[in-house]
């Protein structure tokens, strides 16, 4: 049964030129499933040659959340992982993309999805790791070596920020700083509390409950 989403597609298809920009594009979106590699490299290709103004478009994102209906995020994280692959896996992103018809789709289920190379670039970019550790990230992504939703989990973790001794020390002594104002006002307040006739003493303890809560943070 053909979706309501493929239907749409196939009708704009049926409008446009085969073999044009614009109809490759839509025929990448629609085999998308399938691979989400040929549907980033044009997603390059057209926000860097501005097409999309041709076709009738000024903004590359209104293109694609109209025509493609791609949201920003899911575009961006397309055109991303189709560049690391350029940058990183350049023999098999030609492998793919000089395979026959047919049979690029072989390649495409050797090479993970998208959201998983947008993270490798994500920690890659952030250069937290020793090469040796990202080296063995990246692989494990392209040689299969773990499932893709445990693999991302390692990624995200691998994005969490690492503090060395210096820095958790440098933490430790920010938060006992903030505490020690907090408290002084906290102390100033109770002062002027008890001098204050127009605080009832029912809000008074309530205060004061929260000041002895406080203080034993300290």
């Amino acid at each position: 049964m053909v979706s309501a989403s493929v239907k749409k597609i196939d009708d704009k298809l049926n409008r446009l030129e085969p073999g044009s920009l614009r109809h490759q594009v839509l025929s990448s979106l629609r085999q998308f499933r399938a691979s989400w590699i040929e549907l980033g490299r044009l997603l390059n290709e057209v926000v860097y040659g501005g097409e999309y103004k041709e076709w009738g478009y000024d903004d590359f994102e209104v293109y694609c959340a109209r025509e493609l209906g791609l949201k920003k995020p899911t575009v961006q994280k397309l055109m991303v992982s189709y560049n690391y692959m350029k940058k990183y896996e350049s023999k098999r992103l030609e492998d793919f993309e000089s395979a026959e018809p047919g049979g690029a789709g072989d390649f495409a289920r050797a090479i993970p999805d998208f959201q998983t190379v947008e993270l490798l670039d994500q920690v890659r970019r952030r250069d937290s790791l020793p090469e040796a550790e990202m080296g063995k990230l990246h692989r494990k992504a392209f040689d299969g070596e773990v499932e893709e939703p445990e693999l991302r989990k390692e990624l995200r973790q691998a994005l969490r920020p690492r503090l060395d001794g210096e820095d958790m020390n440098e933490r430790a002594g920010n938060r006992n700083q903030e505490l020690a104002v907090i408290l002084r006002l906290a102390r100033e307040l109770r002062r002027k509390i008890a001098m204050a006739r127009s605080v009832p003493g029912g809000l008074r303890e309530r205060i004061e409950r929260c000041l002895l809560e406080l203080e034993a943070l300290d």
